[in-house]
Order: C-alpha cells, then sequence, then structure tokens
C-alpha cells in the first residue's frame, strides 16, 4: 500500500509539472504572437513601414533557492519595409439603395495587398548569479514577411511567416532555426474600434504549439481607448492631442533561447508577467519617441533537457525601463487605399 501511494503522488508531481510546462510554453507563444501579429503599436498606424530601436534594462533581483542577483540589458531594432504593393480602385456611382453603407459597397470596387518585409534584432545580456559563467550574451535574429490584403467586405486580412535564430555566442555554432507563422482578419468598426482574430503556430527547437487569438481596440469616451490582445496584453490609452498619448496597462514577457548549461546546450525560457506605463511623444510625421516604466510582478526562468540539475528558478519582483524611437516612412495601408479611391 505504501509503494502504491508513494507512486501514486510521484505520478500527481509529474502530470502538475507537465501541465506547468505546457501552461508556461504556451503563454511564451502567445507573447510571440503579440509582437509578431501588430507590434501593438501598428494597430493604430495600420501596418505603417517604420525604423524602431529600443534599449531595456531590468533592474537586480534575487534568485530563489539560491545565491546571487539576476539582471538584465536589452537592445533591439526592428525594420518594417515594403516589398510590393498593389492598389487598384473603381469607382461607380451607385444610388440604387441611400443607405451610405450600401452606396459604399455598391459604387467603390478596390483590390488592395501589400507585402512587407520583417527584419529584427535583439541582443540580451543576461546575468545569473548562480551560473558559474553568470554573464550570457545572446542574440536574436528574425527574419520575415508581413502580408496584408483588402477583402471585399473591407476587412484586412494578414499573415506573416518568420524564422528566427536564438542563441547565446557561445552555442551559435550549434544553432537551431524555429519558425512562426499566424493567419488573421481585422475587422475596422471606425478611427479606434477594431477587432481582430486568427491561428497561429510556432516551432522552436522541438517545441510545435497551434493556438488561436483575438484581440482589438474599444474607445471609452473621446480620448480614451481599450486595447486587448488575449491573453498577452491589456492596456487603456489616453490621447491628450495629436503628439502625446499615454499607456498604462498589464503585459507578459517571455522568450526562449539556446544556452551553454552544464557544459551543453540547452534551451532557457524566461516568462515574466509586468504592469507599466509610457509616455510616446510624436516629434514629427516621421519621429516618435516613447519612454516605458514598469513593475515585473512575477518571473521565471527554466532549462529544458536537463537531467538531475534544478532546472526551474523564481526571481523576485523588480522595476525596469525602456526608451524606444521610431521613424515611420510613407503612408499606411488604409491612407494608401483611401489616396487611390480619392483618384478615381
Amino acid at each position: 500500500m505504501k509503494v502504491k501511494i508513494k507512486y501514486s503522488l510521484l505520478s500527481r508531481r509529474a502530470e502538475s509539472r507537465r501541465y506547468l510546462n505546457i501552461l508556461f510554453f504556451v503563454l511564451i507563444f502567445f507573447h510571440s504572437i503579440k509582437a509578431q501579429t501588430f507590434e501593438v503599436e501598428q494597430i493604430e498606424q495600420l501596418f505603417r513601414p517604420r525604423l524602431r530601436v529600443e534599449t531595456k534594462y531590468i533592474f537586480d533581483s534575487k534568485i530563489s533557492d539560491t545565491t546571487g542577483t539576476f539582471n538584465q540589458k536589452e537592445v533591439n531594432g526592428v525594420f518594417t519595409f515594403p516589398i510590393k504593393t498593389k492598389f487598384n480602385a473603381n469607382v461607380n456611382l451607385d444610388l440604387t439603395s441611400l443607405k451610405i453603407k450600401d452606396i459604399l459597397k455598391n459604387s467603390v470596387r478596390l483590390k488592395a495587398s501589400q507585402t512587407l518585409g520583417i527584419l529584427r534584432f535583439t541582443g540580451r545580456q543576461l546575468n545569473i548569479g548562480f551560473d558559474s559563467l553568470p554573464q550570457k550574451n545572446i542574440a536574436n535574429v528574425t527574419m520575415g514577411v508581413l502580408g496584408l490584403r483588402l477583402s471585399k467586405k473591407y476587412r484586412v486580412q494578414f499573415y506573416s511567416a518568420t524564422v528566427t535564430i536564438a542563441e547565446q555566442d557561445k552555442t551559435i555554432n550549434n544553432a537551431a532555426p524555429r519558425f512562426s507563422a499566424l493567419f488573421g482578419q481585422l475587422h475596422l468598426r471606425g478611427l479606434k474600434r477594431n477587432f481582430f482574430y486568427g491561428i497561429a503556430a510556432t516551432y522552436s527547437d522541438g517545441l510545435f504549439i497551434p493556438a488561436p487569438f483575438f484581440g482589438g481596440s474599444e474607445p471609452i469616451g473621446k480620448r480614451f481607448v481599450f486595447n486587448y490582445t488575449l491573453p498577452a496584453q491589456i492596456n487603456i490609452q489616453y490621447k491628450d492631442d495629436k503628439t502625446t498619448l499615454i499607456t498604462a496597462g498589464a503585459s507578459i514577457d517571455a522568450y526562449r533561447n539556446g544556452i551553454l548549461y552544464v557544459s551543453k546546450r540547452k534551451n532557457l525560457s524566461y516568462f515574466s508577467a509586468l504592469t507599466y506605463a509610457n509616455i510616446r511623444y510624436k516629434f514629427s510625421k516621421t519621429l516618435v519617441g516613447r519612454i516605458e516604466g514598469g513593475y515585473v510582478f512575477y518571473r521565471t526562468i527554466k532549462y529544458t533537457k536537463t537531467d538531475n540539475v534544478v532546472t526551474d528558478f523564481s526571481l523576485a519582483p523588480t522595476p525596469y525601463i525602456q526608451i524606444s524611437f521610431s521613424v515611420l516612412f510613407g503612408n499606411t495601408f488604409w491612407e494608401k487605399v483611401f489616396d487611390n479611391v480619392i483618384k478615381n
């Protein structure tokens, strides 16, 4: 009987750990959806080509059940650029129905599509206090495409496909490519109201996860907008004028990288939950700056494929700060559609 009880307890623990691992990687995946889908800011800009550069610093925090501290420095650059653009508009006024919705539907024929290239570089320097070589230099390089198409019902269909190399400098020779893809549709319900949904999948060094996603923007009065990308992020934005935007909300942050641990290449998974507030200021039509501060209230790191060695570590809460600048190029996808309608 004692043997059966012990076996039952061990089985329950193993099953609980398995479910926690699945949840952990699902949350990491949803964070990648949030980043890959819209860059969040791109919802308002509606896929405007841009160059964004940012830096982030997460302050020291204690590591549970071991010695030393953990901190993280990060630089990130994203370049979104047009590859192929196609617009064709024909306007033939049809007044068989006097409803504005029917006039637009019957009178305007639009064919619009655009393919954008995505280049992203992220450099991280981790300090993991308990490690014999605590400083970890990690590089992420992502390349891919983002496609947009306007449907007959004036909805924006979008897709994205990327490949990423995410490795420590000591494991770059054994790099494992990681793939992500998604397909979705955005419904516009006004200048500030929209919602989107779709399905996405990612393959990360032996781990494959498919999942649906849902998000959108909902105005609250004249100056506030509620944004959500479930379950990765929610926030409220306040727009005082044409140059200043204030945002406060909660989000998750996660990544998975190849790393050298106990003399072997492993995957290091990082997950955190945080609250934040930022101020975005538009210096001109093309230059935008943002400063953000927040508090990481939950964090954990996990090593995979490691036997007989502790692999899960909880990190104490800590603040962080982030600064970014974006250079915007050309018009948005939606602006180009209306330009072609006016010309015709």
